[in-house]
């Protein structure tokens, strides 16, 4: 290396003693640093003497010829990397990793020889009282690791420019010394130095900087109020007129029922039409040049799941995209310490970056992601679950897919589905809810311009504009709902694209409800925090805006809650004849409700048929025969389906009250149907 060499040379000079070289040497290894500035400050020798020899030593030429020079890879290895730059474009360390030819600290030395700059050493001081503000440190991707002498060992990812290094030694009041770290290495000493500002950024710059839409409180004090004067109101009805007050609230009832079958209705009618979604032809596909995609990142929070984590890796590697643009973050918890020694002993490749999310309050996924973010590189950001199998290629589609849109749309929505859709009973019904979902309803949601509930995952965004409205609420158990509905009022525009990403339907009827209550927690949350000022909610969102956010947020859970009530009664009905059932239904009221009971009932049901015949043809006339024509029948069971959700809205409901940031947990890896091939999940026809 040319330090060792500028050691030899100032020793050969006379200016050095054996004993003073071994000396440096060992407080380089030790600290980091140039070894000449070292020698300087050890010694006391004449900077201009060192510098009138060091002139002479020869510098190393480009990187690759360097690497080859050294031995560290070979001119054939070389030779791969350049074509490879060639045609997807990229930066030359970057390719060499992602092709596994060195390892991040052979290459981060040469990186360092090769612009006459020292590596970090292996102990740190960390002048916490000292360091740099983060938001310039983030700026500079630069920290200080080291006081040294005279001077502060700043580690950079990136040689800084001489502007950078200037406002650095200006606003320190000292010199600098860069000292080259790898990427590992820099979220290290992030982690180490910004651990209280990485945190803060993770959980309160929502509530900091917009505070009204955040869930951190559940119920604001004018909801309070307006909740026991309603419920005061109702007591004091059924004490004036049991019968009116009831009838009263059974008319609104079905009118709203009646509404949302119609409104239901005419979603998957827009829903159904091929303009609803983002398509893009193989040709299309085939025509991108690789050298003008950008950097991607990715965001993969994974808890307890361990077991999955050889076939995360796995499935992002199947990606058809430049490995050297990926960013992929693996969001670890840090009492996670099966996840952490797995990842340690078993290293991911090197365009993955293993974060470990400091322990706080609230534990959710959308905290992870908003610490995740913070310093991710790509000008594209997308959330992964630790069991999804996204389509090869769907980042490649969602770069063809911001292209096509206008400036304002900062979100790309792929399509969910499951790849066991054929494990049980309680699997298919959950494939056909998520047809329906993403193949007609949400197309329609987007169609239609009003507030559009993301999916948890496969949501890929503008990563300027995802930081810029403080991305994901902590505080909301189910994020994405939320930051569907933020960036509407923030006049951003999201779109469907037809592409899918397969995920492990929950089929275990406990761990179904503990997933599904979450959600139905969350949307309540996403309610109670957007109707906190219901005026301005409808300035903001307009009056289309306004009517689609009641039926697509508070529907959801208000539907499975009040449908016990009437199952109840019309059962006591047809089975009992109870007398006083028949007048909370006088006149039109009867023709409503029995509307609803039929013709409502089958849009309901016919929804998810539709939506599974959707997904099941559409993929049938590629060449993917992914599910079978023969899951449709068992959409006729699907009001036993919604007993479930009755049941997972109801416990929602309490623990709204009782734990509103409780994360439930769902667990993964109980698939036994998983015959996933190159083309995605297959289920024998």
């Amino acid at each position: 290396m040319k330090a060792v060499r500028i050691g030899d040379a100032l020793l050969q000079a006379g200016l050095i003693s054996e004993k003073q070289l071994q000396e440096a040497v060992e407080y380089q290894t030790k600290n980091g640093g140039r070894l000449g500035d070292i020698i300087i400050e050890l010694t006391g020798i004449d900077r201009e003497e060192v510098r009138a020899i060091t002139d002479n030593v020869p510098v190393k030429g480009r990187l690759g010829e360097m690497l080859v020079n050294t031995g560290q890879i070979s001119q054939e290895q070389l030779d791969r990397a350049l074509a490879f730059q060639q045609k997807s474009g990229g930066i030359l360390g970057d390719i060499l990793l992602s092709l596994k030819f060195i390892e991040p600290d052979r290459l981060y030395r040469a990186i360092a020889t090769q612009n006459n700059m020292g590596r970090i050493g292996q102990e740190f001081t960390f002048e916490k009282d000292e360091k740099l503000p983060e938001e310039m440190a983030r700026s500079y991707n630069a920290v200080i690791i080291n006081k040294d002498f005279n001077r502060y060992l700043i580690a950079v990812g990136s040689r800084l420019t001489e502007e950078q290094q200037s406002g650095l030694e200006q606003y320190l009041g000292s010199p600098i010394e860069q000292v080259m770290a790898t990427r590992d290495e820099m979220e290290f000493f992030w982690k180490e130095i910004y651990v209280s500002e990485l945190m803060q950024q993770s959980t309160e710059k929502l509530i900091a900087e917009k505070p009204e839409d955040s869930a951190h409180i559940t119920f604001t004090t004018s909801q309070k109020i307006f909740l026991y004067i309603t419920a005061a109101l109702f007591i004091g009805g059924l004490l004036w007129n049991w019968l009116w007050t009831l009838l009263a609230i059974n008319i609104a009832v079905q009118i709203g029922y009646l509404l949302m079958s119609v409104f239901k209705y005419g979603i998957l009618i827009i829903g159904a039409k091929e303009t609803s979604q983002l398509r893009f032809t193989p040709e299309e596909i085939a025509a991108i040049d690789e050298r003008d995609l950008p950097i991607y990142s990715i965001l993969v929070p994974v808890y307890k799941e361990s077991n999955i984590i050889p076939q995360l890796i796995r499935n992002i590697e199947n990606l058809d995209y430049p490995k050297s643009k990926l960013d992929v973050r693996l969001l670890i918890e840090e009492d996670d310490i099966e996840a952490i020694e797995l990842l340690k002993k078993d290293k991911p490749p090197s365009y993955f970056t293993v974060l470990v999310v400091p322990h706080s309050l609230p534990k959710t996924k959308p905290k992870a992601c908003n610490y995740g973010l913070i310093r991710a590189r790509g000008e594209i950001v997308v959330i992964y679950d630790a069991e999804d199998r996204p389509d090869p290629d769907q980042l490649k589609k969602v770069y063809l897919s911001f292209k096509a849109s206008p400036d304002n749309c900062c979100c790309i929505q792929a399509k969910l589905n499951y790849y066991n859709s054929n494990q049980n009973l309680l699997t298919r019904w959950f494939t056909h809810e998520y047809s329906m979902w993403f193949e007609l309803l949400l197309p329609g949601v987007m169609k239609l311009d009003i507030p559009l509930p993301l999916g948890g995952t496969s949501n890929h965004f503008k990563t300027e504009v995802l930081k810029k409205i403080n991305a994901w609420d902590p505080y909301n158990v189910t994020e994405d709902a939320d930051l569907g509905v933020r960036l509407y009022k923030e006049g951003y525009k999201t779109a469907i694209v037809d592409s899918r990403t397969w995920e492990e339907a929950t089929s275990r009827v406990g761990n179904w409800i503990r997933q599904r209550s979450r959600w139905i927690k969350g949307y309540m949350q996403t309610w109670l925090v957007h109707m906190r000022n219901p005026v301005q909610l409808w300035r903001d969102l307009g009056p289309k805006g306004f009517l689609g956010f009641q039926a697509m947020v508070l529907a959801t859970p208000l539907l499975p809650l009040l449908n016990p009530i009437f199952w109840t009664m019309c059962l006591l009905w047809y089975l009992a004849k109870i007398k006083f059932i028949p007048m909370f239904f006088p006149g039109p009221i009867y023709y409503i409700a029995a509307f609803e009971l039929f013709i409502g009932n089958f849009i309901f049901v016919y929804s998810h048929t539709a939506g599974m015949y959707w997904v099941t043809r559409d993929m049938h006339n590629k060449g993917e025969k992914v599910f079978s024509f023969s899951l449709i029948k068992y959409s006729l069971l699907t009001p036993i389906y919604w007993v479930l959700m009755s049941i997972a809205a109801m416990k929602a409901a309490i623990q709204l009250i009782t734990k509103p940031f409780y994360w439930e947990k769902t667990a993964h890896g109980h698939a036994t149907t998983d015959t996933h091939s190159s083309n995605g999940p297959t289920v024998d026809l």
